[in-house]
């Protein structure tokens, strides 16, 4: 398990140290403090090439400890649209909303058809396969918009991936999937070699491709893990991802029907914002409130990992826990008149 974790975060490491050099002296992928960026909180420049290493770092360590070569090639083919696309828009940023979701669609659906990535129920309803597959295709592309959205601070993103798969990994060598214990050990040692650089001080920051790419693959390995593992419920992975789930759903209702703009308008609202803003007034220390927010459910969701009922009722406590303190925060700020947005 040490090589599983190790050669992974090494590649990553160096594969980001050698990013960030090249980003400062060329100029390319740099984000910029004049940028127009709502969620933007840092005041120096910085290169948003994280994705990279991380990239480089997962598919090596696999490579090496992964014994189904087929399927390593299935999710390279199927994640290589998603993180291209989020890799282009860093280094031009100007690909419409809309064309961006085309090409999530695209990975998607190559997983579906390439991985058998198909959710084929979520506990309490079963789907015929052509509803499935559109569902699929639907809430992985929601996932990935998730991991984009809650990379608004410095190791938030990355460190809700490692955190969640940590507890991925726990449950799979409990059930005996070995092979997806070392896919999920490989891919928290390839963001720990970015999450390094990036929290606390925020060296090199994760930009769209790595920020698509984990969320393309948390997505992949949520849905896969519950297909090969009939004992673990689909509402597991629900749990886990509880924050960047309803974080994402939370964000496009507000700005559809309370904002009355564009669900794809970014904005600096999300509750991590608000938190930063309110409460802890610091970078790193706001995602570590996220964290702590975050962890006691994931504990919980361990514990009952199989019985979907308590697992829903789970899901239900976090969104009711999200909303009250949303509501808190957004209700001082209104009586404050503190401009926001």
């Amino acid at each position: 398990m040490f090589l599983y974790i190790t050669v992974p975060f090494i590649i990553s490491f160096v594969g980001n140290v050698v990013s960030a050099f090249f980003s400062k002296k060329t100029g390319f992928f740099i984000d910029s403090v004049d940028a127009d960026k709502p969620q933007k909180v840092h005041k120096t420049p910085v290169p948003r090439i994280g994705g990279i290493g991380i990239f480089l770092g997962f598919f090596t360590g696999i490579f090496f400890f992964m014994e189904n070569k087929d399927f390593m090639l299935g999710l390279f083919i199927s994640s290589l649209p998603v993180f291209l696309t989020g890799l282009f828009e860093d280094y031009h940023g100007n690909i419409p909303p809309k064309l961006r979701l085309v090409f999530m669609s695209v990975g998607a659906a190559l997983s579906v058809f390439t991985l058998n990535a198909v959710v084929n129920s979520i506990g309490f309803i079963s789907f015929p396969f052509f509803i499935a597959v559109p569902f699929t295709i639907f809430a992985v592309v929601g996932i990935i918009n998730a991991f984009n959205m809650v990379d608004g601070l410095n190791g938030l993103s990355s460190g809700l991936g490692i955190i969640s798969l940590t507890f991925f990994s726990y449950v799979l060598y409990m059930v005996g999937d070995l092979e997806f214990f070392t896919l999920c050990v490989a891919l928290a040692g390839s963001l720990l070699g970015f999450f390094v650089l990036n929290f606390p001080y925020g060296k090199i920051f994760l930009g769209d491709g790595g920020a698509y790419f984990l969320g393309f693959l948390m997505a992949v390995i949520s849905v896969l893990m519950v297909g090969r593992n009939p004992e673990i419920s689909p509402w597991f992975p629900v749990v886990i991802l509880a924050y960047p789930i309803f974080d994402v759903l939370f964000a496009m209702f507000r700005r559809k029907f309370i904002q009355k703009t564009s669900p794809f308008s970014p904005d600096k609202l999300h509750l991590h914002s608000l938190i930063y803003k309110k409460i802890v007034k610091n970078n790193p220390l706001s995602s570590m409130f996220i964290f702590v927010l975050s962890v006691p459910f994931d504990f919980m969701a361990v514990l009952f990992f199989d019985n979907t009922n308590v697992l829903f009722f789970l899901f239900v406590m976090f969104c009711l826990t999200y909303l009250l303190l949303y509501y808190y925060l957004s209700k001082n700020l209104i009586k404050r008149r503190v401009k926001l947005g």
